[in-house]
This record gives C-alpha cells, structure tokens and sequence, in this order.
C-alpha cells in the first residue's frame, strides 16, 4: 500500500435510530465517500497523493458530516455532496476549504505563514 501525501477521514458512523446525537451516516455521510473517492481519481491524486477513507466518529456529531484532513489537522463540518469537489481540489493541491473548516483553521493558517517565511 503506498503511504499518500494526504488523507480525507470521512466520518461513517452510525447510531440507533433517534439518538441525541444522530450520525454522520444517518445524515448522508456514507455517499461522500465513493462520491469523494471518485472526486480525486478524476484529478489524478488518488493512487499516489491523496486518499479518502471512511472512519469511525470523529466526535463532531455536532458539526454534521464531518472529514478530517490530515496532515493539515482541520476538521470539516456540516459537509454536503455540493462539496466534494471543493475539497477533492483543496486536498490535490494541499490546501483546505476554510469555510467547512470547523476546528484548526487557525493552526492552519500558521502553519501556512510560516512556511511561507
């Protein structure tokens, strides 16, 4: 298995009907996988630079459908099927899309600055 440059987690938990807290799945989570997979095989990047996986919960049940991108450490919330390609381009390019951005936008942003100099 090739190590990637970048990871999509995408939250596909699910829990018993009427729960509090609801799901990423039951909120549709479990399309943006294939949906994301796909997204990043059209731009070349998933055999050798990034690649999209499904995960257990990432405790953001508050935020909705939530991705975590990783080496970057920000987590997006409240993500649609509308979004995927914003975030496959984000990820093949090594940038986030910071409106979903929900936690580490800051860091991020840092880190942005000081590779920059």
């Amino acid at each position: 298995m090739p190590h990637r440059q970048r990871y999509l987690f995408v939250c596909t938990n699910r829990r018993p009907d009427g729960h509090a807290k609801g799901s990423c799945a039951e909120k549709g989570s479990e399309a943006i996988v294939p949906a994301l997979k796909e997204a990043l095989a059209q731009r070349g990047v998933a055999k050798d630079i990034v690649r999209a996986c499904s995960s257990s919960c990432l405790d953001l049940c508050e935020s909705g459908i939530s991705i975590v991108q990783e080496p970057e450490h920000v987590a997006y919330g409240g993500v649609t099927l509308a979004d995927v390609n914003a975030i496959a381009d984000a990820a093949a390019e090594g940038e986030v899309v910071e409106r979903l951005v929900v936690q580490g936008l800051e860091q991020y942003r840092n880190e942005q600055k000081r590779k920059a100099g």
